[in-house]
């Protein structure tokens, strides 16, 4: 096909195009020849990035795992700036294939912002893969559909929409770049996995929460969706505390159930206002201001400690909910255990 077949497609028929190309392509088990081979059978050729050079994607930043680009068109993708992500210890293993949308589909010409491409982008994978994703993680945020072989994803990165095909291998995803800080999973699990590094004190727990309350404020709401969560006691489930997002504003909670606790001056000259019996505060426009989600978790924190919550006895449960449903919230950057159902306490009480 000539490259004059493509100048009149709108950005669905290019997007569309690019899931047809890529999702039939057998690539082994991701070694580089096989990889060069299936890429190959698209009219596409690899190209080295030099040591030291950025990758030619400047929504990538400096990766230095990325070594090897794709050619311009017709040699690479029509429909957008790919690149081919390698292990760090392993020269020949290719963990994954990004394509940078934002460069190469006009999506401008009938979408009104890179949010509303990229829920298009979703829908149409979402149709092409027969149903909907796996999970919906964060940062990014990336919508996953897991197959065998290889996971499909569609993600924002830095204000671009980029499409991802990352290598699977034992049943897990092998994904370049920092791992999840947030999953929304269906079907839902009873019960997760211990962390893999348990949080250590409060100092620690306070800052894997602020990392885990900024990336939902700000990435939740782009699905779009919410999220609630809660933070308790495993030998004491009623002291709790809960935080959730309403749009782009955060409210959090605390004391519900042992407000003989609390110190309502303390409480007052902290931000919090008393409602109907419940101790909360709003934080508006948090998706967009980081030192909310900051403050709101030093507030948690206390809450907690003022509770006589220990981490070595910390849970949380959560959710996140969006149009197509509820899903099931996991945490695994938060260091605590997730709690089993029958600890669970609803936000809100």
């Amino acid at each position: 096909m000539t490259a004059d077949r493509y100048k009149g497609w709108d950005s669905e028929t290019r997007f569309q195009s690019l899931l047809d190309e890529l999702i039939p392509l057998d690539m082994g088990s991701w070694l580089l020849p096989e990889v060069r081979a299936a890429l190959a059978t698209l009219g596409w050729q690899l190209l080295p990035v030099s040591p030291g050079q950025h990758p030619p994607d400047p929504a990538r930043g400096r990766r230095p795992e990325v070594a090897w680009t794709l050619g311009s068109p017709p040699e690479g993708p029509r429909q957008g700036v790919g690149v081919l992500t390698m292990a760090s210890g392993d020269s020949e293993q290719v963990l994954g294939l990004e394509v940078n949308l934002t460069y190469g589909i006009a999506y401008d010409d009938d979408h009104s912002s890179e949010w509303h491409f990229a829920q298009t982008a979703r829908e149409l994978t979402e149709r092409a893969l027969g149903g909907p994703p796996t999970w919906l993680a964060g940062p990014g945020p990336r919508a996953v559909w897991h197959r065998p072989g290889v996971s499909v994803a569609v993600m924002l990165d830095e204000g671009c929409v980029i499409l991802q095909l990352l290598r699977t291998a034992n049943g897990t995803e092998s994904r370049p770049g920092q791992p999840d800080v947030w999953r929304g999973s269906v079907p839902a699990h009873p019960c997760a996995p211990e962390p893999p590094q348990p949080v250590r004190n409060w100092t620690d727990a306070q800052a894997r929460l602020s990392a885990v309350m900024q990336a939902l404020c700000a990435q939740v709401p782009t699905l779009p969706g919410a999220f609630t969560m809660n933070l308790s006691s495993a030998r004491d489930p009623l002291r709790f505390v809960s935080a959730w997002n309403e749009e782009e504003d955060l409210r959090v909670e605390a004391f519900t159930h042992f407000a003989d606790l609390a110190d309502p001056e303390r409480l007052t000259r902290l931000g919090w206002r008393r409602r109907g019996g419940l101790w909360q505060r709003r934080f508006r426009g948090a998706q967009k201001r980081s030192e909310h989600a900051r403050e709101a978790t030093a507030l948690l924190v206390d809450a907690l400690i003022t509770l006589e919550v220990d981490t070595s006895e910390l849970v949380y449960s959560g959710e996140l909910s969006t149009p197509r449903g509820l899903r099931h919230l996991e945490l695994s950057h938060l260091g605590v255990p997730r709690a089993a159902p029958e600890e669970t306490t609803p936000a809100g009480g």
